[in-house]
């Protein structure tokens, strides 16, 4: 028990260890990329495990005011580019912007790329406002890290649904062993009632006197044929009742070792959901 402890507590130091080495900071570069509208500069940013599904759909939340009576701009596509025209973020000017999004696909990582378009220009281009540069940084930054933490939550999501499918599977292991344990004590006790009957019928044959019954017909059975027949009987019922107990035991052997494994499984998978929980909270 102690061992299995310190086990535990070792491999949950690793994952959190492992967690946090693993972090990938979430940065904000402007860039020259071709677009639609030309090479001009772009807020670019690198975001691990998401999807390009899931970054237009945040990207759409997170750039187009809610409200359902307010006349609001569509995002469209148009080949590799989601576009919105004439948007306000207030967060980041307050002139009206066209944003144009591209989503590329990497091993492992997604890189979005944004182009801010206003009356004087291209955001972050030389020339353009320092502080409105600076806010476009921050504010694409914190979708990155929205986006970054979106999917390490759906990570954990899967990683806890495992961990119950392994958890509820040892339950169900706990259960058919008590079930063959049952079965096995009950198979004992049919064997200590079925030897004494044994037992006792072998004695009243060895002090038998023997007679002869006259049953239907001309046959006539002797009492010690009757007897031996009811022994014979006996003993073959104890002999299930012997197969019985062994085979439950074997099964019950045979389930110990397969919950052993699982507990294993079911140990790691918890220093799996530590490690992603770890993730998570280090996303900034």
């Amino acid at each position: 028990m102690k061992y299995e402890m310190k086990r535990m507590i070792f491999l949950l130091m690793m994952a959190g260890w492992l967690g946090a080495a693993a972090q990938e900071p979430i940065e904000v570069k402007v860039e020259q990329r071709p677009s639609s509208q030309g090479v001009v500069s772009a807020f670019e940013v690198v975001v691990p495990q998401a999807t390009p599904k899931e970054a237009i759909e945040l990207w759409k939340k997170t750039i187009l005011p809610g409200g359902l009576f307010k006349k609001t701009p569509k995002m469209e596509k148009v080949k590799d580019e989601w576009i919105v025209r004439d948007i306000v973020v207030r967060d980041i000017t307050n002139l009206p912007l066209n944003a144009y999004t591209q989503v590329s696909t990497f091993p492992g990582n997604i890189y979005v790329r944004i182009f801010l378009q206003s009356e004087g220009g291209f955001l972050g281009s030389p020339g353009s406002a320092e502080a409105t540069t600076e806010a476009a940084t921050r504010y694409v930054r914190e979708y990155g890290v929205a986006l970054y933490k979106q999917a390490v939550e759906k990570e954990l999501k899967t990683e806890e649904a495992r961990l119950r499918k392994l958890e509820n599977e040892l339950n169900a292991m706990h259960r058919k062993n008590k079930s063959y344990n049952r079965k096995a004590t009950e198979a004992q006790k049919e064997q200590g009632a079925l030897k004494e009957e044994v037992k006792l019928q072998e004695q009243e044959l060895e002090n038998k006197d023997y007679i002869y019954l006259e049953n239907a017909g001309d046959n006539k059975t002797s009492p010690q044929e009757e007897m031996e027949k009811q022994l014979k009987e006996t003993e073959k019922d104890l002999k299930k009742a012997q197969k019985s107990q062994s085979k439950f035991e074997r099964k019950i052997s045979k389930n110990e070792r397969s919950q052993r494994n699982k507990e294993d499984e079911i140990s790691k998978q918890k220093v799996k959901v530590e490690e992603v929980k770890t993730k998570l909270t280090n996303i900034r």
